[in-house]
This record gives C-alpha cells, structure tokens and sequence, in this order.
C-alpha cells in the first residue's frame, strides 16, 4: 500500500507544512554540500558574507569561520556531543569572536540575525544522508538556518500500530545522535512523530525526557501534528528556542560528580514566559498570575523568564528578586539557576542586608530571598521600574502583612506570581492578590493538573480511603462536660465558649487514642502494600505539634517491630524550629541546619515515610518531614 507509506501519509503533508510556515524546500539531494560534510558551507559563507561588516570587506575571512565552525564538528568525539554542542550554542547566538588574520583584535561573529529574521535563509529538506559509504544516516526532515542544521526530525507511518513516535525518537537519540553525532554539532532540538503525536527534545535528551509539543489531544490525528509543527517548527520558534529558551545545566549528584545536560522550554513554559516578557513590555499592567500545577517545572519557568528579562534592552539593566517564603525554596530556586549558570546571583543573609542591596546598594541582576526578610522595611525602599519580582508559591505568606510591606518597599516593581495551588477564600486569594483582572479568570497563563496528566508530566492520584475505628464515648463526655460546669461555676456563655473550643479539629486530631489509632494503621498499611512495591509513603498531619506527636508513636512501633539481626528503621523529622514563643521545648532535638537537612532529604532509602504538619490545605514555614532511613 505505497499511498500509505511514511513518506506520503506524513512527512510529505509536515514539509508542505513547513514550507507554509516560511521555510524553502530543497530536496536532500540537490543541498549544495557532499555526504560527510555537517555544513551546507555555501549557505555559511553568504550569511557571514551579509551579517558581518568585517567578512563583507575582505570575503576571504569566510573561510577561516567556515574551519573553526568544521573544528567543533571533529571535537564530538573527544568532547562529547552536549558540550560541543554548548560551545556550538554560544557561536550560533553571536557570542563568539575571532581574530582575523591581518585584522587588529578579535571582531565578534554573527551567524544569524535574530532581530530581522528575513536576513536569514531558512531551508527545509527531507532525505538528508550524512556519513561516509558504508556508514552513513538518512534524516527524514532537517531544517538549515543559514546553511546549519538546526532541527532534525524523524517520522514514521501513521498506519502501522505498533509505530510510535517513541520508535522514530528512539532513532534519532540512540542511533544518529550516537553514531553520527557530529551532525548534531549545531543541532538546537529534533523532533518525532507518527502523524499522531509531535514530540521534541533536547540535543543529548534520552527519548524519556522528550516532550509534547503542546497539550495532549484525547484522539491525536495528522491535523493536530500539522497544527503542533506552526508552533514548534516555525522559523521564528526555532531562533527563539535557540537565543532564549536553551540552558546547559550540570547538576551535581549525591557522589558530588556533575555531568552537563541540555535544558530546553516546555511548550507551557515558552508560552508563560512570552506572556511575561509581552507584559513587561507593554507597560499596561504590572502584575500577572501564573497557575502551573505542581510538578510542571515552575523553577525551570523562572530560569527561562529571569534570563530574558535580565538581557531585555527594554527594561535597561534590571533587577530581578526571586522571592519565596520558606529557606528550602530559596535554595532550590538558587541551586536551579547556579546548575544553569545565570550570572549575577546574589543571596543575602539578613534582613538588612537584603534591604541594604535593594535600598542604598541599588544592586542589578538576580537577588534571592525569603519574603520575611522584607519585614521592617522601609516604604519606597527602591522606586525603579525595571525591579521584576518573581514570587514562588504565591498562595502563602506573599498574601499577608510581608506581602503588603514587600509591595510598599517597592512600589512600581513588576510582580509576577508563580503557583501550583492557587487559594480562592474570602480572606486569602491568589487571584485577586496577584492576578490582573482584565486576565481571563484574572491568570495571564494557567497550565491545570487535568492537562499534566494528559501530557504524562504528573501522574494522576488515586485515593484509597482508609477507615480508621475511633470513637468517642459521647455520652461520657456530656457527664464530664457537666460536671466540669457545675464545679468551675460557668454560667451559659462561659459554657459555650469552652464547648467551642473543645470540639476544635486541632483539638480533635490531637487526641491520642486518634494518634495511637491512625499511626498503628499507617505502619501495617506502609509494609504490608507500601514497602513490598518499592514505594515511599508521605503522611499530611494537622500541624507541627501533631508531627512530633505522629513521629514518637511511629518510632516506637518502628522499634517493636526491630528483631536482632535487622537494622533498625529510623524515623527523623524535618520541621522548622525557631525556639521562640509557643514552641514545646522538646521540638529542640528536631532543629537541624539547612546542611542537615539537606543531607537528610537527600537519602534514597529504599523504603520512607515523609511526614508534614499543615493547616488548612496548605504547607506553613513550619511544615515538617518524617522519613524512614
């Protein structure tokens, strides 16, 4: 059935598509370069003959661009593909510079122009062959800028079940990304697809890490790819995701190794993020919510948004404060942007010091805080407009007296607010706190848990009430209650007031019946379903008092169950101890130094409990974290 084959029932209509979206069509074949050759030379001569003043006057300065460039292509192998790949990145956005021969000093070099996109030549070509005879690949769709491969892509029948995009991305990760790497020297991301699903990752990405490119349709067809691909595959996208959604990130392992790896935006956090550029740029608004459900990489959102903002013309040099309310976020959100090498990272440890850089200091670039660390300070701290304030979690303490003083201190800041679990109560809202309210729904992006799940970022939750026998003797009670009555003298008021506070949940949940109870059920439940399939358990309790409470029933039903020759399963809690007013003095031995705590919550045992005291839904400065080591 050749009218059902790959080549007509998807690639032919996704290079059609491309060519719609303004790129030139130039078959395989009839490109101006010979099989082992990375670089469409030709093309890279007449870019750099047009975008470079110094390469116009004397032409033959081409050629030594057109080497160094063929120089990263040999480096693969020695290198590895992500860092040449890095290095490549840094040439393709114009941030390279070369000494001509006969030329005083280094002139920079541009191998594309991303202010006016018409001075670039955008070429789409399918059957691409790249090698030497005998060993070479076929690309189904490679698109050129200016001669250099930026994306590759590879797709597959429509008509065969057993095809999937995984099968065509597999290709282009474990095959021509390992065997033909040099061909990826310039490569921003590839693409895959079956005609039902368009997938994309990152140059070096393994095919798990591999994203949709745009929200999961119910029944995917050809159209959906088509309609996908004018976003992902458009020229204009392409040069963005290549100047401005890409970061090269070495995270370090527990062992204190690092490795680098190649970050690049989800369709979610492109979107989000061009909203808040768009708005810091139109001057109409200086707020916007941004609701992306847990799990979605909100941190990577801030990385990609921050960066764009610190280098916008626009706002002339600005200052950018991430704020958060708990240390914990603080140093994820600090560790996130130290791995993807931002510059201009500042943390100040007091208060003072942090009203002293915003204040006197008028410090530029990336301020990290808490918002508590706003407390005291001055009314129009810094009037400047082009202050960004991006607020982590803004459903918490942003919502109350610190987020009032923070907005005071500056009063003609940009803020834009970051949530996975926005609040609508009478008393705390994040939609009218944060949002806009000419926003749809007052959110100017919102990425749901609904659509996560569909695009297998989250997984979905699946409840499993467990019933817990406990009962109270109301009848005995009701004597008590009166008895105490009768002897304290209360008269009907005094009586009321103290059944209110009584009958308080707190109260309730701090029962010890009801603790001995729910804990005797957790540790049977945790090893008899829990344990046996490899999974970790996290419990919800009411506060931090009850943390403590839940932590010293679980670990005395931990050492019952210890018999000689077993290690004995400990249980540790991460809450936040202050010493101050209202905290048992008990609470002492669970104060640990963020080192400690970092250390402790980066254990994998192989089975853990986590622990955390809340209130009302939401997760307090003073949560805390039982696991099981």
């Amino acid at each position: 059935m050749s009218g059902m084959d790959e080549h007509n029932s998807v690639q032919q209509p996704l290079v059609a598509e491309l060519v719609a979206l303004g790129w030139s069509y130039v078959p395989g074949k009839d490109l101006a370069r010979e099989l082992e050759q990375v670089f469409v030379e030709p093309e890279v001569v007449d870019a750099l003959g047009r975008l470079n003043p110094d390469v116009a006057e004397v032409s033959e300065r081409a050629s030594e661009v057109v080497k160094l460039l063929r120089n990263l292509t040999f480096q693969v192998d020695d290198e590895g593909l992500v860092e040449t790949n890095r290095d490549a990145t840094k040439w393709l956005r114009g941030l390279g510079a070369h000494k001509f021969v006969g030329a005083d000093g280094f002139r920079p070099v541009r191998l594309i122009d991303f202010e006016n996109l018409s001075s670039n030549r955008f070429v789409v070509s399918d059957e691409v062959s790249f090698g030497s005879p005998g060993h070479k690949a076929r690309f189904d769709i490679v698109l050129f800028v200016n001669g250099l491969p930026l994306v590759v892509g590879e797709t597959k029948t429509a008509f065969r079940q057993k095809v999937t995009w995984i099968t065509a991305a597999s290709e282009v990760a474990n095959v021509y990304g390992v065997k033909h790497a040099p061909f990826f020297t310039t490569n921003v991301f590839s693409f895959a697809t079956e005609g039902r699903e368009l997938m994309y990752g990152a140059t070096g990405a393994p095919v798990e890490h591999w994203m949709t490119a745009g929200p999961t349709k119910e029944h995917p067809k050809l159209a959906d790819v088509l309609h996908a691909a004018g976003w992902l595959l458009s020229p204009a996208t392409v040069l963005k995701f290549l100047n401005s959604y890409t970061l090269f990130e070495t995270p370090e392992d527990n062992s204190g190794s690092a490795s680098l790896i190649k970050l690049i935006a989800r369709y979610m956090q492109f979107d989000a993020v061009e909203l808040m550029v768009a708005r810091a740029h139109s001057g109409e608004s200086r707020r916007g919510l941004i609701y992306h459900t847990q799990g979605s990489g909100k941190t990577l959102a801030m990385v990609f948004a921050a960066g764009q903002l610190l280098q916008d013309p626009a706002l002339g040099n600005p200052t950018i404060v991430m704020v958060a309310d708990r240390i914990d976020l603080v140093r994820n959100a600090w560790d996130q942007f130290r791995t993807t090498h931002m510059p201009r990272l500042l943390a100040p440890e007091t208060a003072k010091a942090l009203q002293d850089t915003l204040g006197p200091a008028d410090r530029r670039g990336l301020i990290f805080t808490t918002v508590h660390k706003f407390a005291g300070a001055a009314s129009n701290l810094n009037t400047r407009s082009n202050i960004v304030v991006l607020v982590d979690e803004a459903h918490r303490t942003q919502e109350g007296n610190l987020g009032l003083t923070m907005r005071a201190a500056l009063p003609n800041a940009l803020f834009f607010a970051f949530t996975g679990t926005p609040i609508a109560e009478l008393d705390r809202n994040t939609f009218a706190n944060f949002g806009d309210p000419q926003d749809p729904k007052k959110t100017l992006h919102a990425y749901t848990s609904d659509q996560s799940i569909a695009d297998g970022m989250t997984v979905p939750i699946h409840v499993d009430p467990r019933l817990v026998t406990f009962q109270l003797d109301k009848t005995a009670v009701d004597q008590a209650f009166d008895e105490l009555t009768a002897v304290e003298g209360l008269d009907e008021d005094q009586a009321e007031v103290l059944a209110r506070r009584g009958s308080r949940v707190d109260v309730i949940f701090a029962n010890p019946a009801r603790i001995e109870a729910v804990c005797d059920d957790i540790v049977e439940h945790f090893y008899s379903t829990i344990d046996p399939l490899g999974m970790k358990a996290q419990v919800v309790v009411f506060d931090r008092a009850a943390c403590v409470a839940y932590h010293a029933r679980l670990t005395a039903l931990l050492e019952r169950r210890h018999t000689d020759g077993q290690q004995l399963d400990e249980a540790a809690v991460v809450m936040h101890v202050t010493g101050g007013k209202g905290e048992d003095e008990d609470w002492e031995q669970h104060r640990r130094t963020e080192a400690q705590e970092a250390d402790l919550l980066s254990l994998d045992p192989p089975m853990s409990l986590g622990l955390s005291g809340c209130r009302n839904g939401e997760m307090p400065l003073g949560s805390g974290k039982i696991e099981l080591v």
